[in-house]
């Protein structure tokens, strides 16, 4: 793998996310990331992302959010920050998967996924943002 860093800046819509998709790939293809780390980061960018879009702003028009992407030291780091409402993942309660779907409180499948796919997840409220951090190490 190849070190190397790069910032993403898009608008703040579900349209977007195949854009991010295609750029984390080619990310991942010009620093050599393994073919099954990179899919992990992008599956949970794709989760993170779609959050925003759907939950962290009462009228999304106009706004951006921003991803950095960094690989480094056989991992890869992804940090996405947004403006909306702030969200802290770390809180949500994992679901309980043995309950019978209609016992299922609604929402936190997908946060569920984010923190299985990776090997760490950090949030923190910076100047009025969500910023949240996510590591995969190549395997």
């Amino acid at each position: 793998m190849h070190e190397g860093s790069i910032h993403i800046r898009l608008p703040v819509e579900l349209r977007e996310i195949e854009r991010l998709n295609r750029l984390v790939r080619q990310f991942g293809d010009l620093h050599e990331v393994p073919g099954r780390t990179l899919y992990a980061v992008n599956l949970a960018l794709d989760e993170l992302v779609t959050n925003i879009v759907l939950h962290g702003f009462d009228d999304p028009a106009g706004q951006e959010f921003e991803v950095r992407l960094t690989a480094r030291d056989g991992a890869i780091t992804a940090e996405v920050e947004d403006g909306g409402r702030s969200f802290n993942p770390m809180e949500v309660p994992s679901p309980d998967l043995k309950a019978p779907l209609a016992e299922r409180a609604l929402g936190g499948l997908g946060i569920h996924l984010v923190k299985n796919l990776t090997d760490s997840l950090e949030y923190r409220r910076d100047a009025g943002k969500n910023v949240l951090t996510i590591r995969k190490r190549n395997r």
